[in-house]
C-alpha cells in the first residue's frame, strides 16, 4: 500500500473520530440544557403568599420572546421602581419579604417570574443567561407603563444577579447578590460533579449551544458589562455561598471592574439567606424536620433589617 494512501486513511480515521466527538459533544451539551434548564413549576410551601403582603399588589403581565411573563407590582411608593430578577431554581414568591420591605420604605418593587418558572410560559428556562433577556423584556414593559419615567433600580440574585449586571446601563443603579461573573465557567462547574472534568472539553459546545439559545452576548461576563457603564453598582458577595464557585463568584472578581461607582460588601450568610435575619436562620434550623402547616410563613421569612437597609440607602444616594 503507498504511502500517500495510509496517510490518507490515517487522516480520514483521525477526522472521523474528531467528527464523532463532536456530534455526541454537542448532543450531550443538548441533553445538559434539557434537563439542567427544563421548566421549574415547584413552589416553595414556606415561602410568602401575596396573602401575606400587607401593602398594595397589582398583577401584570408582559410578554418576553413569544411567551407571556407574570408579575406583580408590590407597593404604591414614589421614590422609584425596585426591579427585583430571581436565580435559577427560584421565582418572584421567594422575595416577597424583601420587597414588602422596599414598599414599606418608599418604593414600588417589581417581581415576576421568569420564562419556564411557575406562573409564566415557556417550555424551558432555555439557559443562566436567559435572566438577562427577561429583564430587559420587564425594563421594556416598565418603560411603556405608568411607572415610565420613575428612578429604576435592578435587584438581582445568582442569574438574576448577572441579568443585572449585563443590563446595569438600563438602571439608575443595581444590587447584585451572589451572582457568578462568567455563565460558560458556571456551567463547567455545574456539569463537574456529574461528569468530572469532560466539563472541560465541552466548553466550546457549551458556549455554541448558549450563544443559539441566549444569543450573540450570552457568553459575555458580568465584570466586562460593568466595565461598560459607570453606573453605581452594589456588588454583594454572601461569606458561606455554597452554591456559586469561588472561580466563578462577580464578587471575587472584584479586581477585574472598572466601574468608578462600583462597591463590593461582603455579607454573612449563605447564597439565598444572607437578606434574612437571625431570627429566621435559626427558626428554619429548628423547624427542619417541623410540618408544612405548622410554619409561621412571616418568621420564616423575616429580613434583616440591617442588610436591606444598606441596600436601601445604595439606592436612595442614586436618587
Amino acid at each position: 500500500m503507498k504511502k500517500s494512501r495510509i496517510v490518507a486513511i490515517v487522516l480520514g480515521i483521525f477526522c472521523g473520530v474528531l467528527l464523532f466527538h463532536a456530534v455526541f459533544a454537542f448532543c450531550a451539551v443538548g441533553l445538559f440544557f434539557r434537563v439542567f434548564y427544563a421548566r421549574y413549576d415547584t413552589f416553595c410551601p414556606t415561602d410568602l403568599t401575596v396573602n401575606d403582603l400587607h401593602v398594595p399588589v397589582e398583577p401584570v403581565a408582559f410578554h418576553a420572546y413569544g411567551n407571556t411573563l407574570n408579575g406583580l407590582m408590590i407597593g404604591d411608593g414614589g421614590k422609584g421602581v425596585i426591579v427585583i430578577s430571581h436565580g435559577m431554581r427560584s421565582g418572584m414568591d421567594a422575595h416577597f419579604a424583601e420587597a414588602e420591605y422596599f414598599a414599606e420604605n418608599g418604593y414600588t418593587a417589581f417581581v415576576f417570574d421568569g420564562t419556564g418558572t411557575r406562573t409564566s410560559e415557556g417550555d424551558s428556562r432555555r439557559s443562566v443567561s436567559f435572566a438577562r433577556d427577561d429583564l430587559e423584556a420587564a425594563l421594556d414593559w416598565l418603560a411603556s407603563s405608568k411607572y415610565a419615567g420613575f428612578p429604576v433600580f435592578l435587584y438581582g440574585h445568582s442569574s438574576g444577579g448577572y441579568a443585572a449586571a449585563a443590563l446595569l446601563e438600563r438602571a439608575d443603579a443595581a444590587a447584585i447578590l451572589c451572582a457568578f461573573d462568567d455563565p460558560i465557567d458556571t456551567m463547567c462547574d455545574t456539569a463537574m460533579p456529574y461528569v468530572g472534568y469532560l466539563s472541560e472539553l465541552q466548553r466550546p459546545f457549551l458556549a455554541l449551544w448558549n450563544r443559539i439559545e441566549a444569543g450573540a452576548d450570552a457568553n459575555e461576563s458580568a465584570s466586562a458589562r460593568i466595565n461598560e457603564t459607570d453606573v453605581p453598582v452594589l456588588i454583594v458577595g454572601a461569606s458561606e455561598d455554597a452554591v456559586i464557585p469561588n472561580d466563578d463568584s462577580l464578587y471575587l472578581h472584584a479586581d477585574a471592574i472598572t466601574d468608578p461607582n462600583a462597591t463590593c460588601l461582603l455579607w454573612d450568610g449563605g447564597h439565598s439567606d444572607l437578606w434574612l435575619s437571625p431570627d429566621a436562620l435559626s427558626y428554619r434550623a429548628s423547624m427542619s424536620d417541623a410540618s408544612v402547616e405548622s410554619i409561621d410563613r412571616a418568621r420564616y421569612n423575616s429580613i434583616d433589617p440591617a442588610f436591606l437597609d444598606a441596600v436601601l440607602a445604595f439606592f436612595d444616594a442614586c436618587l
